[in-house]
């Protein structure tokens, strides 16, 4: 029987062989790969394997070549495009482990044609051949359509892992900046519960949130929030603040705000008035990373500064711009 040998990169490294080869062979379902691996159609290091078995780099998988299509024999390679234009990737920071860049207003990170998570795709084909059989960037975190700022995409499988682990222990630290409802005198730290239900909001599914555990599927959130300056819009006084997240709970800010009577001004779906004959709903925006130290490049420090549209939004509620 005729084989076809593919050799697993670094962003293969410690990979199950189902998980590869789900982005590999792209016509089969899981159901057809593992029956393969079973009839011994797919072998790695010319044996029998199963699905669990993990792949390392420099291995060779030997997949039998009438379960290939032309492309899947063609996908170990990236083709480059030259013609790639990054004028909607606003880029703060790049290496081959990290993107970061500047999150536009109103667009999706995922789930359509003109998302960012495809636009970073195609600009990480554009940048370099790569030969992994199964790794593709993505987004290493969550920001909301209609909110700013720092965005990470990996760009390895150590970049993936190590900002993944991270976030999870709460070593990367995220400060957001808005603008509240109502006027906060002092800093204050919210300690609630969020319960990520999908309540229907004008077609808009929201969170519930409580200063007490609801049920099992509650989840603890805490933030923090430092006013930086007063201004105030059709009488409604307003509060321009720092904030930071010490979980990274689903619409965290925006319904923990909103629970401690200060909405974010014109987050309708949470309490806020309305922005009417404006050119963003709210304003939220994700303005700095903390990094720990790490051993992939990635500096200490990340930064987007306030888009132009909120800095005349301050501006004009007579909040004085300070120094971030």
């Amino acid at each position: 029987m005729d084989f076809t040998d593919f050799t697993a990169g670094k962003n293969d490294n410690d990979r199950r062989m189902d998980k590869i080869l789900r982005f590999f062979i792209k016509d089969a379902s899981l159901s057809e790969i593992y029956k393969a691996l079973r009839k011994g159609l797919i072998k790695l290091n010319k044996k029998k394997c199963k699905p669990e078995t993990h792949v390392f780099e420099g291995d060779i998988i030997s997949i039998a070549s009438f379960l290939l299509s032309k492309a899947d024999k063609d996908s170990s390679i990236v083709k480059s495009n030259s013609d790639f234009s990054t004028t909607t990737l606003n880029i703060i920071f790049e290496n081959e482990n990290l993107l970061v860049i500047n999150k536009p207003y109103d667009i999706n990170v995922h789930g359509d044609s003109e998302s960012l998570d495809k636009l970073v795709v195609d600009y990480y084909k554009s940048k370099k051949i790569s030969t992994s059989l199964s790794f593709i960037p993505g987004p290493l975190h969550r920001l909301d359509k209609k909110t700013t700022g720092l965005l990470a995409f990996s760009f390895s499988l150590d970049g993936a892992r190590w900002f993944a682990d991270n976030i999870k222990n709460h070593s990367i630290t995220k400060i957001y900046y808005s603008v509240l409802e109502g006027e906060i005198t002092k800093p204050e730290t919210w300690e609630d519960v969020i319960t990520n239900k999908n309540e229907e909001n004008n077609g808009f599914h929201k969170v519930s949130v409580s200063t007490e555990t609801i049920d099992k599927d509650s989840r603890n959130a805490v933030t923090k929030v430092y006013p930086l300056g007063y201004g105030s819009w059709n009488n409604i006084k307003l509060t321009f603040v720092k904030i930071q997240i010490l979980t990274g709970r689903k619409h965290q800010i925006r319904a923990q705000s909103s629970l401690h009577k200060h909405p974010l001004l014109g987050d309708t779906v949470y309490g806020g008035h309305e922005l009417k004959n404006s050119k963003q709903s709210h304003f939220l925006h994700a303005g700095f990373l903390n990094i720990p130290e790490n051993s992939l490049g990635i500096p200490s420090v990340l930064k987007a500064d306030l888009p132009q549209n909120f800095n005349k939004f301050l501006n004009s509620c007579g909040i004085t711009k300070i120094e971030l």
